[in-house]
């Protein structure tokens, strides 16, 4: 009897899989990109010197407020006070300050967009020279913060000495976590720095889980809280995987060629597929980056004690040489009182997870850095100019200026519809878990949850492409029919 036949691009059995993971390399990549794993993980338990991890734990104020959000992409390293502590924020953050300066400094742009490869390796350059800046600034703040903590205190022996070392010794591992994320991705599977991010979420899960187990006995979070939440979680994981696999079909016309009276066919039709969600989960870890920042420098500067960020903003300004004096006089007014106080009330809403002024902000920031993100990796221009080149056009629609109109408005709207999507999905899993009552899942229903997905989605993408490539690498490894099936 003949084999029944598969479909084409379909993986036949195990012994296939097998073969076309020897034959693409990725077997190799899969266990290159589980040694960095397994490294990273290793770093994150290795304390830092001259300081008691156990005696950071007895400060909630640090260790499970705003610290703790940071904590979450981490995987638990600063909580540990490990070298590890600043994780790839660093590296993230000089990604995002680089990308905006992109559109507002011509030579950056003429970089990215003109110089091809060579302007490629130059912006990585500059990323990270500010990485480097950007961990030394931080690690300072932190090795600060922690001299200044007691009863009981955390670092043995405080002082400008613990402050230099410690600040050299994160640096430089927040600088060795971002050549393991370029390594994950130049000879691993999927992207390293967000590889590295989903690693982090997914080390604090147990713990997520367990504080949840303990709030439930002890009736601090009700049972059908969990029960619903959980089931809310699956809903939108769910939704996440159709929003990033979801794509728009666009037929493109083969080249057509003139020989005489006849026409002759150079390149069959095909489809152009525009994602839906082409930021993937880019636009969520910049946006949630993005409002981690102002709450972690709050935490710092305010040095753990219950300040409102009005307040700390107004000691900074008051501490100004010259301007002081009169900034506290200005401060006396019953109008300035009443200016100042809203804005110090607006601040602490946009700064309060689960607040709608929060919310909205959110949802702006994952708009702009999906369009953003859309601008950078979809030109449609270049794409109406290569369709040109190859003699191809979209159906109905004129090559050149109007293929690339069409293709500009469509992009549009899909980002559109894919960033209003995300950023729904985003922000409904927050005031979920606060009508639920159940706060232990802090994070992991918004932000998180869809890094998590998107991650492992983009992933799952980057592995199926390199299994099918083997097709096209080694010979013998279908069988006839399956190749007849796939032309």
């Amino acid at each position: 009897m003949n084999s029944p036949r598969r479909k084409p691009g379909k993986i036949g059995g195990p012994e296939d899989l097998f073969k076309m993971l020897s034959a693409a390399g990725l077997k190799e990549r899969i266990f290159f990109t589980l040694g960095v794993i397994l490294l990273y993980r290793a770093g994150v338990h290795i304390p830092l010197p001259g300081v008691d991890s156990s005696a950071f734990l007895k400060h909630p104020e640090y260790a499970q407020s705003l610290l703790g959000m940071v904590d979450l992409f981490t995987g638990g390293a600063l909580n540990k006070l490990s070298i590890f502590s600043l994780g790839i924020g660093p590296y993230i953050t000089s990604s995002i300050i680089l990308q905006l300066m992109t559109q507002v400094f011509p030579q950056l742009e003429d970089l990215q967009k003109n110089q091809g490869e060579q302007g490629r390796k130059k912006l990585q350059q500059i990323t990270r020279l500010a990485t480097v800046g950007i961990s030394i600034m931080q690690s300072v703040m932190l090795a600060n913060l922690l001299s200044k903590i007691q009863a009981p205190p955390v670092v043995l022996t405080p002082g400008f000495w613990f402050i230099i070392t410690s600040a050299m010794i994160m640096t430089a591992s927040a600088l060795f976590i971002m050549w393991l994320g370029e390594l994950i991705t130049e000879r691993g599977v999927g992207n390293g720095a967000s590889l590295l991010i989903f690693l982090g979420i997914v080390a604090r899960l147990p713990v997520m889980v367990k504080n949840t187990y303990d709030a439930v006995n002890t009736g601090q979070s009700p049972v059908w809280g969990v029960t619903v939440l959980v089931l809310f979680f699956l809903a939108m994981a769910a939704l996440i995987v159709c929003l990033q696999q979801g794509v728009r079909k666009i037929m493109v016309l083969g080249a057509r060629r003139n020989v005489g009276r006849q026409v002759f066919v150079a390149a069959p039709d095909d489809y152009l597929y525009l994602p839906i969600n082409p930021s993937g989960v880019m636009a969520i870890i910049f946006s949630s980056s993005l409002l981690m920042f102002p709450t972690t420098v709050m935490q710092f500067v305010s040095q753990g004690k219950s300040k409102d960020p009005g307040t700390v903003i107004y000691e900074l300004m008051v501490s100004i040489p010259f301007l002081g004096k009169g900034i506290e006089s200005l401060a006396k007014e019953d109008w300035a009182k009443n200016v100042w106080g809203f804005i110090s009330t607006e601040m602490i809403n946009a700064l309060s997870y689960y607040r709608w002024e929060h919310s909205v902000i959110y949802f702006i920031l994952i708009m702009f850095f999906a369009y953003f993100y859309a601008s950078i990796i979809l030109q449609p221009k270049d794409m109406a100019e290569n369709l040109r080149r190859q003699g191809r056009a979209i159906q109905g629609i004129r090559p050149g200026r109007p293929t690339s109109e069409f293709l500009e408005s469509t992009l549009g709207r899909l980002v559109f519809i894919g960033a209003s999507a995300i950023g729904i999905v985003a922000i409904l899993p927050i005031h979920c878990e606060q009508w639920t009552q159940v706060t232990t899942l802090q994070g992991l229903g918004s932000t998180s949850l869809i890094i998590l997905v998107g991650v492992a989605v983009d992933t799952q993408k980057q592995i199926v492409t390199h299994a099918l490539s083997a097709r096209y690498q080694a010979r013998g490894l279908f069988r006839k029919s399956d190749e007849q099936a796939s032309i």
